[in-house]
């Protein structure tokens, strides 16, 4: 005897939070979106594309309202992310416009690789790593990025979960059970202090702005070095570490030397 368990439908509010992220994916542009629970779990996605026929746009469409509706039903988005990334098929190339993924298979093998970076924190299906971007990009240790003593619920996104992808945080909690709140946005450039209010006072921690500087002029060579789309590797003729990728293989912009191809 099968046993059925209906589930309820667990929808979304009316006024609910999200992101837009736009992208080139083999020439083609499609525009993601997402909608998201008050918590910052996703609820629904919505797919536009461009230069497509009516047809296909129709398909793509009504996949995203099925995924919508299996998010609302309790499917886990992990399970998604399985089933549906590494699919392939046309339109699929180079991806312009997204700052984690560079290529992907087909529309669909992109769809949920963006979702996984999102929303799961899967930098593994990503082909540029968070901490590249970052001016020690070298690494500080294995413990790097644990937070010692964190407790469930401490970390709450001030903005919608997908769209910041854990940059922005307001962190809660504080001793002798006084409420206290912090928020970090914006720049090294920018953010010249971090202010802690509490029921007690109000402290803030200043930085200095030799370090300030040397670090935005870091990140703005790390940005330049993405934008030109060096790979990071040394040329073996010249020795520079400007290669950039030229179909299969890479191709040196100071010499011109490849490594294989014609």
């Amino acid at each position: 005897m099968v046993e059925r368990v209906k589930r309820e439908r667990d929808r979304p509010p009316s006024r609910r939070k999200g992101y837009t992220q736009k992208a080139i994916v083999g020439g083609h542009k499609v525009y993601l979106r997402t909608g998201e629970y008050a918590d910052g779990r996703l609820a629904e996605i919505f797919v536009d594309m461009h230069k497509e026929g009516a047809a296909f746009r129709s398909l793509m469409n009504n996949f995203a309202i099925a995924i919508s509706i299996g998010l609302q039903y309790g499917v886990p988005l992990e399970e998604f992310v399985e089933a549906f990334t590494f699919t392939r098929f046309e339109p699929a190339g180079l991806v312009q416009g997204n700052d984690a993924i560079k290529s992907a298979t087909s529309i669909i093998d992109y769809m949920f690789r963006e979702l996984a970076v999102s929303y799961l924190g899967r930098n593994d299906l990503a082909h540029i790593q968070p901490d590249d971007l970052k001016p020690d990009s070298l690494g500080g240790g294995n413990t790097e990025g644990n937070l010692p003593g964190a407790t469930e619920g401490a970390l709450t996104p001030a903005a919608s979960q997908g769209f910041v992808r854990s940059k922005l945080m307001v962190i809660k909690g504080a001793k002798g059970g006084g409420a206290a709140a912090a928020v970090v946005s914006g720049s090294p450039a920018t953010v010249m202090s971090v202010g802690l209010h509490s029921h007690d006072g109000a402290h803030a921690l200043n930085f200095d702005a030799a370090v300030i500087a040397a670090a935005d002029s870091r990140l703005d060579q790390i940005r330049e070095a993405r934008l030109k789309g060096y790979e990071g590797d040394s040329c073996g003729e010249c020795g520079n570490f400007t290669l950039v990728r030229n179909g299969t293989c890479l191709k040196c912009n100071t010499c011109g030397a490849t490594t294989g191809c014609s």
